[in-house]
């Protein structure tokens, strides 16, 4: 049984995790609608009467804005104790642990 404190800290960990994980996701969801709106431009150049370069530039949007909002999950994810993103390995690797149980730098505890 956690104490209060670790608990608070568990709870914020899974507040900051929610959050990247919806980060991720709308990110995804952002890049493929905007794949798929390059897919059917080019078949139907005036698609709802509305030209294809103005297409372009509305996807073009919605993939710096899907980067835009991995890069903010990302840099987000971090221990509420020590503040370090909570990567997978090393310093090199940009994967983080999606559901870890300990903070590999300071072996908080971030899950129940």
């Amino acid at each position: 049984m956690p104490t209060q404190r670790e608990q608070g800290v568990i709870d914020e960990f899974q507040q900051r995790r929610k959050r990247m994980m919806h980060s991720f996701g709308f990110c995804i969801l952002l890049i493929i609608f905007a794949l798929l709106i390059l897919q059917v431009i080019d078949n139907r150049p005036s698609f709802l009467g509305i030209s294809q370069a103005a297409w372009k530039a509305l996807s073009a949007v919605q993939l710096i804005l899907g980067i835009l909002l991995a890069i903010r999950g990302y840099w987000q994810y971090r221990c509420p104790v020590c503040g370090e993103i909570v990567k997978g390995h090393d310093k090199f690797y940009f994967g983080v642990l999606t559901d870890p149980e300990h903070c590999p730098n300071c072996r908080s505890r971030l899950r129940e």
